[in-house]
């Protein structure tokens, strides 16, 4: 009994500290996010071209997606080539 209390009681916990993280990670995302629309509202006050981010450091934002849809598909060639048939009589 006192195993399964404290077995439910550490689920608990680690449930809290989930909702934690993920609550600060949103907070984190929003706060970037409002700093990215702050920079484009300056250049566009100031004429200049949009960025997408002024600085792209660390952040995966989908960029590199070209670059991972080709090494999926020469991986999928690679998988889908027929496989050499060794001592196979001609018929």
């Amino acid at each position: 009994m006192e195993r399964e209390v404290r077995r439910l009681s550490a689920q608990k916990h680690k449930e809290e500290l989930d909702v934690k993280k993920k609550k600060k990670k949103k907070k984190k995302k929003n706060i970037a996010h409002q700093d990215l629309e702050r920079h484009r509202a300056k250049s566009r006050r100031e004429g200049k071209p949009e960025e997408d981010s002024p600085d792209d450091e660390g952040e995966d934002n989908g960029d590199d997606d070209g670059e991972d849809i080709e090494g999926m598909v020469a991986r999928l060639e690679l998988l889908l080539q027929p496989l050499p048939r060794a001592n196979t009589p001609s018929v």
